[in-house]
């Protein structure tokens, strides 16, 4: 399992643990992340940033010119036992985002052309197997030059199937699971809405997750049962909980939790945060008013992306789940950061380059991309407005183009509102209850 390393940058730090004293600093930092991709480790998202300011002030972000000539790469997917892989992605990220894509074909094989010259690590994904670089027998990624008007060969690319971290039968025992509060809380809309509320934590890797909560219908009685929500919230879980109350009180069980700030940007801990939740409320230890039915989903923002990881490994759990203004491409985000298209909180202003470069790095932003493994989803119903500057809604588009090519059932909503950040609460506006029912009719229809 990918570990961030302590001590290192997380989104809601200040500004000022991003950004380095100097120009020699800076410079010094981008010749010790050469260094690091030829010896094989992974930079930090601290490094990844000081990187990212060195090679700006180098002009190393600047766009190619019109017209620039470029060049192709060529290669084969395979699979563990050296067959080859068809239908698989590959992606070729340019260092500002912008990702060239083809699938492999009934050979395994796939070119891609229009790439700019540069030095390039090929990814790939595929239905059930985990991303994966080029690599050598050390597993350090391999590094493709592209030149103009040439064809550059890659390495293999070579994908192992997806085999989620086994989780112990006594999984609240093991990690110390601890209810360290109970209370009953009302929201305004729907009027009279009002729901049971428990609060836990638990211990994982010397951390302390304590962000995790269940919404009980109010007065439920002994040996009721309800059908599970599982929310995955973008911001603190007690900022929202308005909406879990909602939920919760049109009879459901709102299972929800938002991102430890240990993890950093490491997405595959929170996912692993998400699932070891999802066991917990399935095996009994949240509440004994879970019913055994299948389970709906949602997420909102960065942890949109996050949650579509749960469902690549538990997706028998889930007949369908809502984005709210959600990642579905992570490249395509990138670009438009530095195409300056973005306007990022100052506190989250690093956060993309914290992902490290595209070009050199493409499993931080293969991970974040719904887009690319649109086909493991359940049934989605996708949610976001125009008035979006921090994820665009053209992220929506992209995921819903994606569902569409690939057969699965998608609902959307787009709507104007204010920004990114939903109105609730007592700020709730007219979208926004227009939003809630239009879940919750999706919800019904889709755990029958």
């Amino acid at each position: 399992m990918i570990r961030s390393q302590p001590g290192v940058l997380t989104p809601a730090q200040s500004n000022s643990a991003y950004i380095p004293a100097a120009r020699p600093v800076a410079i010094c930092a981008l010749l010790c992340a050469l260094l690091l991709i030829l010896v094989g480790c992974q930079p930090t998202p601290r490094t990844n940033v000081l990187n990212y300011l060195a090679a700006r002030s180098l002009g190393a972000y600047d766009p190619p010119p019109p017209g620039a000539p470029t060049g192709s790469i060529q290669g084969q997917v395979l699979d563990e036992s050296g067959a080859p892989l068809v239908g698989a992605t590959v992606v070729v990220a340019e260092r500002r985002g912008t990702p060239h894509t083809a699938v492999s074909d009934g050979t395994g094989h796939y070119r891609i052309d229009g790439i700019p010259p540069g030095h390039y690590v090929p990814a790939a994904v595929a239905p059930g197997y985990d991303e994966t670089v080029a690599a050598d027998d050390q597993g350090r990624p391999r590094i493709v030059a592209i030149e103009a008007g040439e064809t550059a060969s890659a390495p293999p690319l070579i994908l192992k199937q997806r085999a989620p971290v086994p989780l112990p039968a006594d999984l609240a025992d093991q990690i110390a699971l601890t209810q360290t509060g109970s209370y009953s809380a009302t929201t305004s809309f729907p009027p009279g809405s009002a729901a049971q509320v428990l609060s836990y934590q638990y211990q994982r890797e010397g951390e302390t997750i304590d962000t995790l909560r269940v919404y009980l219908p109010l007065d439920a009685d002994e040996g009721e049962k309800f059908p599970l929500l599982f929310f995955g919230y973008p911001g603190h879980v007690d900022g929202w909980e308005a909406v879990s109350v909602a939920f919760a009180a049109q009879g459901y069980v709102v299972i929800a939790i938002s991102p430890s700030p240990a993890w950093d940007v490491d997405i595959e801990q929170h996912a692993l945060d998400e699932r070891i939740v999802l066991h917990l409320a399935r095996d009994g230890s949240l509440s004994p008013h879970i019913d055994d039915g299948p389970a709906m989903a949602l997420g909102g923002s960065f942890t949109s992306a996050v949650l579509h990881r749960l469902l690549l490994d538990e997706g028998d759990q889930f007949n369908g789940w809502v984005t709210v203004g959600g990642i579905a491409n992570a490249f395509s985000g990138a670009e438009a950061f530095y195409a300056g298209e973005l306007e990022l909180p100052p506190r989250y202003q690093f956060v993309i380059p914290a992902l490290g470069q595209p070009n050199l790095f493409p499993l931080s932003f293969l991970r974040y991309s719904p887009v690319y493994t649109a086909s493991q989803l359940p049934p989605t119903l996708i949610i976001h407005t125009g008035a979006d500057r921090i994820i665009p809604i053209e992220q929506a588009y992209e995921l819903e183009e994606a569902l569409q090519a690939s057969g699965v059932p998608v609902e959307t909503f787009y709507y104007k509102d204010v920004s990114h950040y939903l109105q609730i609460g007592e700020n709730l506006t007219p979208e926004g209850e227009e939003m809630f029912y239009l879940i919750l009719d999706f919800i019904e229809r889709w755990l029958q």
